[in-house]
């Protein structure tokens, strides 16, 4: 698996709905599961949360992994013109 994003917007856009779908599920479902079957249904705040607090992680998960990839990436760039420069005498 690529650490860079190639997905076009429209396949994320698509996608974004999907997640949605997915971190109400689980909502529901874990909700329910730790205050009983019902709760998540009578209290849909509770849910609106662990929604928007599951796609905070995962954005902060993304942003790092991209960034750590990107920056590995400057940082190897540099080292091979450093070493470039040292073996020219440069």
């Amino acid at each position: 698996m690529s650490d860079f994003v190639t997905a076009s917007f429209d396949t994320l856009l698509g996608q974004a709905s999907d997640t949605a779908a997915t971190y109400l599920g689980r909502a529901v479902q874990e909700i329910d599961t730790l205050f009983g079957k019902g709760y998540a249904r009578q209290y849909p705040r509770l849910v609106a949360a662990f929604m928007q607090t599951a796609a905070i992680d995962m954005s902060a998960s993304t942003h790092a992994k991209v960034y750590g990839a990107a920056l590995q990436e400057i940082s190897s760039s540099l080292s091979a013109i450093a070493d470039a420069i040292d073996r020219k005498g440069v």
